[in-house]
């Protein structure tokens, strides 16, 4: 790199060996097909929903953001966060079994909260399912709106490698 005549910095390169690479990149060898992880595999819900409920990849199982929902599928559970927080889990939970894991192989969450003041009352179910010292990675947030006026929703990532 170096300065032109007013002070921008610009490529000292020659043009000629820019395109020289390109050409080179171009012919690069592929990717042997056994290097490249294998083709995600969509397990899809048994509702008529548009999207999955857990996508695997790499060894990486995504969960789909799930929310505190009714059994019967006819809105949420009541009582409020802490309703939905323990009925979240147990769907995590069961999402997991039915691939042959459990919540142990939980890493990563990402928990969207209705109101952010109520991070610790969520916190104080969701730390009862995992045991202590192997809790995964977390971010949290408050939103302004869930699916079917939820308090909280929860997406997980799993290691099913």
């Amino acid at each position: 790199m170096r300065n032109d005549r007013s002070g921008k910095r610009v490529c000292s390169r020659p043009r000629a060996s820019i395109a020289a690479t390109l050409a080179l990149l171009a012919m690069a060898a592929p990717v042997p097909a056994a290097a490249r992880p294998a083709a995600p595999v969509f397990h899809p819900r048994s509702d008529d929903r548009p999207f999955a409920e857990a996508v695997e990849l790499g060894g990486v199982l995504y969960l789909s953001g799930q929310i505190g929902e009714a059994p019967d599928g006819k809105g949420l559970v009541p009582g409020g966060l802490e309703s939905e927080t323990r009925r979240i889990m147990e769907r995590m939970g069961q999402t997991l079994r039915a691939r042959g894991l459990g919540l142990d192989a939980v890493f990563k969450c990402t928990v969207m909260l209705a109101d952010i003041q109520e991070w610790p009352a969520f916190n104080a179910v969701y730390v009862s399912y995992f045991k202590p010292g192997r809790y995964p990675a977390r971010s949290a947030f408050g939103t302004t709106g869930l699916a079917l006026g939820a308090r909280v929703e929860l997406e997980c990532l799993a290691w099913a490698g």
